[in-house]
């Protein structure tokens, strides 16, 4: 197959402190069949010498190497910017802890091809561990609070999404950009850092009038949360608490804020307190300190060590 019958994509992943996760997903990037994708790894200022190892398994790895952590978001923007300056047609953002079916590519790019008006599209993700399970295809909000969730996450995949179909969002962990997308909206929001930032981008895409695809056909797999140490690492109930309230804040959607500034932060303590997990207390406590003193970015994690 020659590849310039083929529209251009470049992969984006980030890598912190991850050489097992980046390696395999990156070898399981050497054997997907789509034959017109170029891989930028960011490097987000690894401590444990993954960089260098990375770049010496895979040579035709472009690697920026950041001298600090950035963030999932701003890290990926550093490779959008990079990436911008090509011919490229797409951007696929992918999570360096997610392994890929050969074909996920093909499939995603047959469905960019068959629906002009949409913009962002992503596959089917499975669990990594339960790969009969699913963890993400298509994204809604909970009435009234509007909370993001995922459709039929945990269940066993029966097929119930077996059409492309239009989604109101969907996750950073792996997501295929017309280029286009980005030259209208720009790119993701810096001040989520680590997560919240699909979202937010998913919804400031369709305001500019591109539609959100799933294509189920298209499948990959998700260790989930492993840069930020699990769902109930400090980090992660961090970001998830302080970014569930700053997403409403800019979106300017009042009443969720209120309701979720009442519910979830006390939803979180809860959890924390039931696990008798004092970390998970305290980044909670900062989550919402700071979203009231508006400290977005990296915030207090450094508080959170």
């Amino acid at each position: 197959m020659k590849s310039n019958n083929y529209p251009k994509v470049i992969t984006i992943l980030l890598n912190w402190n991850q050489e097992k996760d980046t390696t395999e997903c990156l070898n399981s990037l050497k054997n997907i069949t789509y034959p017109n994708n170029t891989v930028i790894l960011v490097d987000n200022g690894s401590k444990d010498g993954s960089q260098d190892n990375i770049q010496k398994k895979f040579p035709d790895v472009e690697v920026i190497r950041n001298a600090f952590n950035v963030g999932f978001a701003e890290g990926n923007n550093i490779g959008i910017r990079k990436a911008l300056k090509v011919n490229c047609d797409f951007i696929l953002l992918l999570n360096n802890d997610t392994v890929l079916e050969p074909d996920f590519l093909d499939i995603l790019i047959n469905a960019a091809k068959e629906n002009n008006e949409a913009g962002i599209f992503s596959p089917q993700i499975m669990f990594y561990n339960n790969k009969d399970k699913i963890w993400f295809i298509g994204g809604g909000y909970m009435p009234v609070m509007k909370k993001p969730f995922h459709f039929y996450y945990n269940q066993k995949d029966l097929g119930q999404v077996q059409n492309n179909s239009e989604t109101q969002w969907v996750s950073g962990c792996c997501m295929l950009i017309r280029k286009k997308v980005i030259e209208k909206i720009g790119f993701l929001d810096s001040d989520y850092f680590n997560n919240y930032e699909d979202v937010d981008f998913c919804r400031r895409a369709q305001s500019a009038g591109f539609k959100i695809m799933v294509v189920p056909e298209a499948k990959i797999y998700h260790k989930f949360a492993a840069s930020m140490g699990g769902k109930f690492s400090p980090f992660y109930t961090y970001f998830r608490t302080r970014n569930n309230l700053l997403f409403f804040k800019k979106t300017k959607q009042y009443l969720p804020l209120l309701l979720n500034f009442m519910v979830f932060p006390a939803y979180s303590f809860l959890q924390s307190i039931r696990r008798y997990d004092l970390t998970g207390i305290k980044s909670t406590f900062y989550a919402v300190r700071d979203f009231v003193f508006n400290k977005t970015g990296r915030g207090s994690i450094e508080k959170l060590k």
